[in-house]
């Protein structure tokens, strides 16, 4: 599975591959992208402990993927939240926390 949000400053790709789950969040303006499932603000959307191990990486194998995809696709879903994490992203970006281009 996979779904395109599209927000103001950045699109957000919701996928679901088996048990593989992430979110990339790319710039408009920059080009430049990151997998952005392991920030606090959307560990805590999906209710997981910002400590946990098995969710350190940028890119997740867990049987709870497509779990994950509901639940990203509908916070992700909200301007209110979208407008918010876009903040968040702005600092990543300024601190060089970015991977690609």
């Amino acid at each position: 599975m996979k779904k395109i949000i599209r927000g103001k400053k950045y699109n957000f790709y919701i996928v679901s591959e088996g048990k593989e789950f992430f979110i990339k969040a790319k710039c408009l303006s920059s080009g430049r992208y990151s997998c952005i499932n392991n920030l606090n603000s959307i560990l805590s959307e999906l209710k997981i402990a910002q400590n946990d191990f098995r969710y350190f990486d940028s890119k997740w194998i867990t049987k709870r993927s497509s779990e994950f995809y509901r639940k990203a696709s509908d916070f992700l879903s909200s301007e209110a939240y979208r407008d918010y994490l876009e903040s968040k992203l702005d600092e990543d970006r300024f601190y060089g926390e970015w991977e690609n281009r």
